[in-house]
């Protein structure tokens, strides 16, 4: 039986990135100068691998990035809404500095395992990997045995990749993620098996702030 070969990545850096301000599905940030060159640098990076769909969320740092690859793919992008990031409510476009302690409470009851958990206004872990895994199924089911691209971002790959994995949500803190990181999972059709996670060496040329949220 063939494998289906998924390809992520996180999206390239904003200037919300670039300023320590969590972002999040209510905030739908362009890519600044550094997170082109980091598109760019995944284009490159996956020049060599026939790619056969692209997918990224509705926000627009998602889509320009995969947008890039598309046109070195010479592919169409297929955004949805499902495949947004978490949104953080009320946190949303905030300084990290000025929230300090309403991260780590957020943090310390997702790690507890209290991961129905939300921010005011905001999704819990469990609501939004209901949402993006949903759908990222769907999509599989779809294009079985073909090399796929998801241009996502940070939180959810941790959503995601904790529970495909084995992790488990508590346990999404221990999923690194940068901008414009490449991780390649394979899907057999019942289940995932990790080949690289938080790949950045063709990143290397592009000096970049990252923030780990």
């Amino acid at each position: 039986m063939g494998v289906t070969n998924i390809y992520l990545a996180r999206h390239g850096e904003t200037e919300y990135n670039r300023c320590n301000q969590i972002q999040g599905r209510g905030i739908d940030a362009s890519l600044n100068d550094t997170g082109i060159k980091q598109a760019q640098a995944i284009a490159r990076h996956l020049q060599d691998v026939s790619i056969q769909q692209i997918f990224s969320s509705s926000l627009r740092r998602s889509r320009q990035t995969a947008e890039t690859v598309a046109k070195h793919q010479r592919l169409d992008v297929e955004a949805y809404r499902d495949l947004d990031e978490m949104d953080f409510g009320i946190l949303e476009g905030k300084p990290i500095s000025e929230i300090k302690s309403d991260l780590e409470h957020l943090h310390e009851q997702w790690k507890s395992g209290d991961v129905y958990f939300a921010c005011d206004q905001g999704e819990s872990p469990t609501a939004v990997f209901k949402r993006a895994d949903s759908r990222a199924r769907m999509i599989l089911k779809e294009h079985q045995h073909k090399n796929l691209l998801f241009v996502l971002h940070g939180r959810l790959l941790r959503i995601l990749l904790s529970e495909w994995l084995g992790y488990g949500l508590s346990k999404m803190h221990e999923i690194p993620h940068s901008n414009g990181a490449l991780y390649h999972l394979q899907w057999n059709g019942s289940g995932f098996k990790s080949l690289y996670i938080n790949k950045t060496d063709h990143l290397t040329e592009v000096f970049s702030k990252e923030v780990v949220s």
